[in-house]
Formats: structure tokens, sequence, C-alpha cells
């Protein structure tokens, strides 16, 4: 499940920053990922939120800040 859900972050996170998916890996965070700003950061919370059905909280939103945080936020909320 973990992978799956995983993968599907990857590419969400790939297409909204414009990188290949296989570039994702656990190194990769907001402070040294092109592309990675806030306004896409914004624009990661309200996909994540529409391809899992989920609601994040500003807090949540705050704390997602690398690819693994995202994981496990994410997997709490499901």
């Amino acid at each position: 499940m973990v992978d799956n859900l995983e993968a599907r972050i990857r590419e969400i996170l790939a297409d909204i920053l414009g990188i290949d998916p296989a570039q994702i890996d656990d190194r990769t965070a907001f402070d040294r990922t092109p592309g990675w700003d806030s306004a896409n950061h914004i624009n990661l919370v309200v996909a994540l939120e529409e391809e899992f059905s989920i609601a994040l909280d500003v807090a949540e939103i705050d704390t997602m800040l690398t690819f693994p945080d995202i994981v496990s936020i994410v997997e709490a909320k499901l």
C-alpha cells in the first residue's frame, strides 16, 4: 500500500514541479528542489487533496516540506 501511495505522490509532485518522477527521493525537499516554491506548494496541496479526497490543515501544510513528510501526512489521513 505504501509503495503505491509513494508512487502516486511522486507522480503528483513531479507533475507540479515539472521534473522526472525518478528524481524524487527521500532527499527531495522544499528548500533544495528547483521549482518547489510557495505557489507550487499550494498547487501540491490542492492536487493531493483532490487525488486522495482528504483535507489538509494549515499545520500539516506547513510541515509538508520533504517527500517523506508528504507521504507520512497523506498516509495518516487515509
